[in-house]
């Protein structure tokens, strides 16, 4: 019965973490704001994580050694890391002395097993526990110590529990993955279980949702004096926007800020990029992926030819859409169609932007194989898929940024 108890526990304990987080955010917006998480960064570390947490990165390949990333266990965790590192303007020698204890912590309580590296309850609480204190210490009652304890917690147990092993792994014949564990790695956990518990005890304040809802129709109204060309259209909004203004029903708030998004939707409705195109750009860059993967399937980098085949699809694939969105805003597809990608502002789309659509594109794979998502680009006023919702990317003709 214990077992059974314990089994229970391990699988519903990360799932009670997001949870936590999850509703941690819809209640103090403002405290999550204030350390730059928005539903961007939280939608990247749920659901990019939930959908990526079978899915490795092959990082190192050698004879009969092969050493790969999980990109929901590790990979994500360490992208948020340093971009929380980056926008809380953490100095480089607090994070140097956080990682480093998190990193002896962890070392002290991990062991190289025939399963990989492990560590037993409840010593693998410590490095969260650890962190924690640290973040405390350093930025009392500030928010900001949940994005420093997330921080040194993640790159701590990476770097001493996986990185330090690697001596005694490859000392035999090896095929892993660090964060191998997806939602349940030690390294998703440990970042996670800090995040919560530091902000647990900051000073936290919070947001009256009629402000909320203002604040988001505010920037749709600005983007759209500045695109829609029918002023007809702009004094529809802004008699639409004056009765949200008057209406203290959250409800009603909610049905009318919604009409607004719409109407909005439908004046830019020739700027998003047709349903059709974007299908069509999908395959184009689908067929290129292929081909790579081909290759290296005929090579055989990661064994059988049909396991490399896979695995160099889905690496490939979140590398190719990645990094050229990232770096020139578009893809080969998408370029034939004259299509970018931009953030809902019509603004240039950061790294962050790209990463968190591309780690989210999984989940759109996996809801029906893209069907969900094409329903929501035909029925939705920006025509966003699941990872452009969460992420706050549209897809758009360039004739509108000129």
């Amino acid at each position: 019965m214990s077992i059974v108890i314990e089994w229970l526990l391990s699988i519903l304990f990360p799932l009670l973490l997001m949870l936590v987080l999850y509703l941690f955010f819809i209640i103090y917006s403002p405290s999550f704001e204030e350390i730059e998480m928005r539903r961007r960064e939280v939608g990247l570390l749920l659901l990019g994580s939930l959908s990526t947490m079978f899915l490795n990165f092959p990082i190192f390949i050698y004879k009969n050694y092969f050493l790969a990333m999980n990109i929901g266990g590790a990979l994500i965790p360490i992208v948020l890391s340093f971009y929380l590192m980056k926008e809380n303007n953490i100095s480089f020698y607090k994070m140097l002395a956080g990682v480093s204890l998190v990193a002896f912590a962890t070392y002290m309580i991990t062991r190289v097993t025939s399963a990989g590296v492990i560590a037993y309850f409840p010593f693998y609480l410590l490095p969260s526990i650890l962190a924690s204190l640290i973040a405390s210490l350093l930025y009392f009652l500030s928010p900001v110590s949940s994005a420093y304890s997330y921080s040194i917690s993640t790159l701590g147990v990476l770097i001493g529990g996986d990185f330090s092993h690697l001596p005694e792994i490859f000392q035999h014949p090896f095929a892993g993955s660090m964060g191998g564990a997806g939602l349940y790695d030690m390294v998703y956990l440990a970042g996670l279980l800090s995040f919560i518990i530091s902000f647990i005890f900051v000073k936290k304040s919070r947001r009256d949702r009629k402000e909320i809802i203002l604040k988001r129709i505010d920037k749709e109204i600005l983007l759209a004096e500045k695109f829609v060309e029918n002023k007809k259209i702009l004094l529809g909004i802004e008699e639409d926007y004056r009765m949200l203004k008057e209406e203290y029903d959250i409800k009603k708030a909610r049905k009318i800020a919604n009409n607004i998004i719409k109407k909005i939707g439908r004046a830019l409705k020739n700027c998003y990029a047709d349903e059709g195109e974007r299908i069509v750009a999908f395959i184009i860059d689908m067929l290129i992926i292929s081909c790579f993967s081909l290759v290296s399937a005929l090579l055989h980098f990661f064994g059988s030819f049909i396991y490399s085949f896979i695995i160099s699809f889905l690496a490939y694939q979140f590398l190719y859409f990645t990094l050229l969105e990232y770096l020139f805003k578009t893809t080969i597809g998408k370029a034939f169609f004259d299509m970018e990608i931009r953030n809902e502002q019509f603004k240039k789309a950061d790294f962050m932007d790209s990463f968190t659509r591309n780690a989210i594109r999984f989940l759109d794979m996996f809801a029906l194989f893209y069907i969900f998502s094409i329903i929501l680009i035909i029925i939705s006023p920006k025509k966003q898929r699941i990872g452009d919702l969460i992420a706050g990317t549209i897809l758009v003709r360039e004739k509108c940024m000129q």
